[in-house]
């Protein structure tokens, strides 16, 4: 009985140890928990004292600077004063707003589009003060009325004008046309001289081939008779029209008048002159007749004069100019000072002056007369040569025959359309074998036809045949239709003609031209609608947009709205990569740029309510984990004491139960 009582005793202490190891492991284990919770609350203190939001300094649209929280919205917000950023994500797309992605999917690429929807125009008030131009009764439809707004159109059209194939095809053409008519008129050139050379007999050809011949006999009303006669049998249908006029006013130049003289014995005398042009003798005044210093010079000879009320008086007289007075070289044989006289025009005044018998040292006799308008530029000059002085009569006629001799062989006074007529029908005295640069005139005669008929059809939809028929009948020089004002005059007045769409185009790029010549360019400028105040940066505006629309075209990914003003997200996706910054530099072209470089993007720490709350929270754990450490080690004291004590009495029963086994085994061995 003894042994199985230390044997149930021992047992019973066995397992008290074991419950005791038990408790400790688990008190152990708690302590370790608390060890752990300590290091979360130092962590959560220490997170809270190091806890530092990114923040963005930029300015708002009246350059108030501000700092705020990190946000798409505030990187991105345009103010003139700010530096232009853009996020971009892996996919290398510019991130904007999702109202930024709208209009930049409504304008469809267009850029004017895109700006307008940010009130942006490009504008001037330039057309504002144009008025209607009126050419009512001077150009066709649609250029006899031209509204501003058409004139506008066309301005905003004009570079497209300048380059337009249109202009590239009339300037071809008109190239073509005007080199084959050169070409054509100097190949003419020699026959047509050749022809009027024939068809004038009264030029000397072989000595002086400008000169008429006026023989020694011959009287003066033969000689103007010679000189009008001289060019009868040329057909004028082969000069130009200008070339007719001119020829006819120098053969009208010089005719036959009776004037009558008062002499120094009050007598009065019929004197017969030869009557010349002669734009030599000039009529000046100092300024402007009726306001100016008040002088008119005459042959040389300066007289003054006032003005009152409308009249013209004579206040005084060259001195070389004396009543009846013989001076050096000339003589005053028949001239009455008009100083006191008062005239009722300055031609009148000038009348009197210019009616004054010169006598030369070598007896030559000349009176000079004027004709024309009261105002200056427009009094014609004449020599009264008595026809007594046959000498220069006949220098005078041969200076009449010698401008018309140059202006008969000069090829602009060809009339080309008809006498290829006539070199088409046969019936030219021009030989239309001749040969000029190795090429006869047939061949030059086909490329000018080819050319002017390609020309007439890009300017005329309707009516070609009838400004070659205008051509031919002289009505219309090769040289006019390459004047826009005067194509537009001849389609007003020929109802017939039409103009193309083509040469449409032509017409407004010289409108616009011209108006800008006399006008000056418009001055544009980007005006925002959205600004009624005027205190903003319309070119920076337009500029920034500019920037985000080309960045766009090269990809872009609306942001949610909800990201777009959160702090946390951009700083979570700045820190992982998952964005990165772009800055648009100075020449507008964007780089990218490391946000933890950019000077505008800043840490802030917060050292008040929030760390205090952290040091609480973490003086509280502290406390409580310190609490439950020390009554785990008293627990765990208590445990070793109560584990020492069981140690102890556990030995000594083995002990005791070691002994009794060891005696029963020698006691029955002795047995």
């Amino acid at each position: 009985m003894g042994m199985a009582a230390s044997q149930a005793r021992l047992l019973t202490l066995t397992a008290r140890l074991a419950d005791n190891e038990l408790r400790s492991q688990t008190i152990n284990n708690a302590k370790m928990r608390l060890a752990t919770q300590s290091a979360q609350a130092s962590d959560n203190y220490i997170n809270a004292l190091n806890n530092a939001d990114l923040m963005f300094s930029n300015y708002d649209e009246t350059g108030m600077e501000q700092s705020q929280l990190l946000t798409f919205n505030a990187l991105t917000a345009y103010s003139s004063y700010n530096n232009q950023y853009g996020l971009v994500n892996a996919a290398g797309q510019l991130l904007v707003s999702e109202s930024e992605a709208a209009m930049f999917d409504a304008a469809n690429g267009n850029l004017n589009a895109y700006l307008k929807s940010h009130g942006l125009v490009y504008d001037t008030t330039y057309f504002d003060q144009l008025q209607t131009i009126d050419n009512k009764g001077i150009y066709p439809d649609p250029f006899n009325i031209i509204e501003m707004d058409t004139l506008k159109n066309w301005y905003e059209a004009y570079g497209s004008y300048e380059n337009s194939n249109e202009n590239v095809i009339y300037g071809q053409k008109y190239d073509d046309y005007t080199m084959s008519l050169n070409a054509l008129k100097k190949a003419l050139n020699p026959a047509f001289k050749e022809y009027i050379q024939n068809s004038t007999p009264s030029i000397n050809k072989t000595t002086d081939p400008v000169s008429l011949i006026f023989l020694p006999t011959m009287n003066t009303d033969k000689m103007i008779e010679l000189l009008k006669g001289c060019t009868d049998n040329i057909n004028r249908d082969y000069l130009t029209d200008d070339a007719v006029k001119e020829l006819d006013k120098l053969l009208n130049s010089a005719e036959k008048v009776t004037s009558t003289v008062t002499n120094a014995d009050g007598t009065v005398s019929t004197s017969t002159f030869v009557k010349i042009k002669d734009p030599e003798q000039g009529v000046t005044f100092g300024t402007d007749p009726d306001t100016g210093n008040k002088t008119v010079t005459i042959q040389g000879n300066t007289w003054s004069y006032s003005v009152s009320g409308g009249s013209y008086t004579l206040v005084s007289v060259p001195q070389n100019i004396t009543d009846d007075e013989t001076e050096s070289g000339a003589v005053e044989t028949s001239f009455t000072m008009p100083t006191a006289t008062t005239y009722s025009s300055i031609k009148d005044l000038i009348q009197a002056l210019s009616y004054t018998e010169h006598q030369d040292s070598g007896a030559s006799t000349f009176k000079f007369d004027f004709e024309g308008d009261e105002t200056q530029g427009t009094v014609t000059p004449y020599a009264l040569i008595p026809t007594s002085n046959r000498t220069a009569i006949e220098e005078a006629l041969s200076d009449i025959a010698a401008s018309i001799y140059i202006l008969l062989n000069s090829s602009d006074s060809m009339n080309v359309d008809n006498i290829i007529e006539d070199l088409e029908a046969g019936t030219s005295p021009l030989n239309p074998a001749t040969e000029y640069d190795g090429k006869q005139l047939t061949s030059y005669v086909n490329e000018y036809l080819g050319n002017r008929n390609d020309f007439l059809e890009f300017i005329f939809a309707q009516g070609a045949d009838t400004v070659v028929t205008m051509l031919k009948s002289g009505a219309v020089e090769a040289k006019d239709l390459t004047d826009i004002d005067f194509v537009l005059k001849l389609v007003k007045s020929n109802p017939d003609l039409k103009l193309t769409n083509e040469y449409n185009t032509i017409v407004k790029d010289m409108f616009v031209a011209n108006q800008i010549e006399l006008t000056g360019e418009p001055k544009y400028a980007w005006i925002d609608e959205n600004d009624a105040t005027n205190k903003g940066n319309a070119d920076a505006k337009a500029q920034w947009y500019t920037n985000l629309f080309n960045r766009m075209r090269d990809g872009y990914k609306a942001i949610e709205n909800g990201l777009a003003s959160s702090s946390e997200w951009l700083e979570f996706a700045l820190e992982s990569g998952l964005v990165s910054m772009e800055q648009v530099d100075k020449n507008f072209n964007w780089k990218s740029l490391d946000y933890k470089t950019c000077a505008k993007i800043t840490e802030q720490t917060d050292n008040s309510a929030a760390v205090a709350k952290a040091e609480a929270e973490y003086t509280r754990s502290m406390n409580d984990i310190d609490a439950k450490d020390s009554m785990y080690d008293m627990q765990l004291k208590n445990i070793d004491t109560e584990h020492s004590a069981l140690q102890t009495e556990y030995e000594s029963i083995k002990t005791v139960l070691n002994k009794n086994i060891e005696r029963t085994f020698k006691f029955s061995q002795n047995g």
